[in-house]
């Protein structure tokens, strides 16, 4: 009986030993900077999604090429807060930078 408890503490769910298994292989970063690029419009909303003609994260800096200057320069005063959103939403720090054309 001994044995079955220890087994049972050792125990863990197919999801956490994955994420472990990722987090160990550094498989993670490139899931959040695909879920960064998903999360976008969520976080944004419409209007800027609308505007925004690519989007792609290299390093940890995201890369935001957009169709309107006046919502450029908006975006533009609020990028630190526009990377702890995105940082927040993915749930792990993976942007420092946000580069805005």
């Amino acid at each position: 009986m001994k044995v079955m408890d220890k087994r049972k503490s050792n125990m863990q769910t197919i999801s956490e030993v994955l994420l472990e298994v990722m987090k160990n292989q550094k498989l993670n970063k490139g899931l959040f900077e695909h879920r960064i690029k998903g999360l976008w419009g969520q976080v944004l909303g419409p209007s800027v999604a609308r505007v925004t003609r690519q989007i792609y994260v290299d390093n940890g800096t995201l890369y935001v090429h957009l169709n309107s200057s006046v919502i450029r320069g908006e975006l533009i005063m609020l990028k630190d807060k526009i990377i702890t959103r995105l940082n927040e939403a993915v749930g792990e720090e993976v942007l420092h930078d946000v580069v805005f054309r």
